[in-house]
């Protein structure tokens, strides 16, 4: 093996270990921990997969600490006051979501120079305390910076004031339930433009379809979506993402490349400024639909005219085919459930059946898979025999000669018929038949 080509293999193997190794490191990230922080830009659903605290217990405030936790970080553009609603999807009062608030301008890690002591918390337990709804969050009504631990406070602290060029850390923990969460941001910080740099748009997309001769397996280019979710694509980068928790954490990123794991899959898209990092979420889903075939046979291809013929159409299982009738105009039908079509009939004439096309239909009528054909299946009709006899009259126990004159080419046979009643078949005939 020459060198130069070796070269060119180690050169490959050291990309492929590049990138499994980023892609590796990359799908470990989970937000619990204060670097890895999703970015929050408003109102939204967290739904997050993370588990346990991350590497570091960060915590501290409020006699509580990390169970099961996800960071936020927050930039703040519009000064004002900012609180917000912590809202659990699970209603069950016994679902109990602490959160932590440090900052301003407070960067991860601990010490001096680290998060420090947080701004607000609250640790209040919404079934000890007795509180009506398991909500948590800042708001106006109250003056306290803290609540809780346990049964102590009412689940709210006093809202934020906050002012352009601040950024803040949100560490919310769930020591009972682990489903997700919204976000609803108050406050008059939050009016007009809002508190935080407007997300990047993701436009919703229809359903991303592809055609596959293995069923219901199929690869996708996820990049040839990038310009439909988003044009802007210097200012924004789009990842792709298989859950909700995901894409929200930016963990596990699809490649663009990919092929299905089911048939239909949900895929999620995330549209991340670069600068800001703020993001908007658009889903989609991958369709695979079979590459239409179809087929032509017939029972037989040279009959008799009058003699009864089927021709069969076989394939993919509903696909749409069109096909003409000796060149004339284009027929449509439809495979059935078992993949087949049948035209029975006693052609007098030869046939000429050619197969013109075969498509595969979405639910909206729309052609998603398409096959052409110049595939024709001739069927040979011959015409009947047709032979003259002629003879002359006899009288019983004479004989006399029976002349059979064919009008068209062929091989012919004859035989006997003797009438009813008739004793002495050697002696008489009523005709002669024949046939090619």
């Amino acid at each position: 093996m020459g060198l130069a080509i070796l070269h060119k293999i180690m050169k490959i193997f050291k990309y492929i270990f590049l990138f499994l190794f980023i892609n590796t490191v990359q799908a470990q990230f989970d937000p619990n921990d204060c670097i890895h922080a999703i970015t929050v830009c408003g109102n939204g659903i967290f739904q997050s997969s993370a588990s346990g605290i991350g590497a570091t217990q960060e915590v501290s405030g409020c006699s509580g600490f990390e169970h099961n936790s996800i960071w936020l970080k927050i930039n703040i553009i519009q000064g004002g006051t900012l609180g917000f609603d912590l809202i659990p999807n699970d209603t069950n009062i016994n679902v109990d979501y602490d959160f932590w608030v440090y900052g301003p301008n407070k960067n991860c890690g601990s010490g001096v120079t680290g998060l420090g002591t947080p701004i607000r918390c609250c640790t209040t337990n919404p079934a000890l305390a007795g509180l009506s709804s398991n909500h948590t969050g800042m708001n106006l009504s109250t003056l306290s910076v803290t609540s809780g631990p346990g049964a102590n406070g009412i689940g709210y602290v006093r809202s934020l004031t906050v002012t352009p060029g601040q950024f803040y850390y949100i560490c919310i923990d769930r020591p009972v339930g682990d489903g997700g969460f919204s976000l609803q941001w108050t406050g008059s910080a939050t009016l007009g433009a809002g508190a935080f740099p407007v997300p990047p748009p993701a436009n919703a997309i229809p359903d991303y379809k592809t055609c596959s001769n293995t069923p219901n397996v199929g690869i996708f280019d996820l990049g040839s979506m990038n310009t439909l979710i988003n044009s802007n694509l210097i200012s924004n980068n789009i990842k792709y993402y298989r859950s909700l928790s995901d894409a929200i954490a930016q963990i596990n990123p699809i490649p663009y490349i990919m092929g299905n794991s089911t048939n239909p899959q949900l895929v999620y898209a995330r549209v991340t400024d670069n600068i800001t990092k703020c993001y908007s979420l658009t889903s989609f889903n991958l369709v695979v639909y079979p590459v239409p075939n179809v087929a032509m046979s017939t029972t037989n291809s040279s009959i008799c005219s009058g003699e009864n013929v089927t021709v069969t159409f076989s394939g993919t299982p509903n696909a749409n085919f069109e096909y003409t009738v000796d060149g004339g105009p284009v027929q449509s039908a439809i495979l059935n459930a078992s993949g087949l079509f049948t035209i029975n009939e006693s052609p007098t004439s030869d046939k000429t059946y050619t197969l013109e096309s075969a498509k595969i239909l979405d639910a909206l009528g729309n052609a998603v898979c398409t096959q052409n054909y110049t595939n024709s299946l001739i069927i040979t009709v011959n015409p009947l025999p047709l032979v003259n006899v002629s003879s002359s009259n006899i009288c019983q126990g004479s004989t006399t000669n029976i002349t059979a004159t064919p009008t068209n080419n062929g091989t012919y046979s004859y035989s006997w018929t003797v009438p009813t009643g008739v004793t002495n078949p050697g002696n008489s005939a009523s005709f002669i038949t024949s046939t090619a």
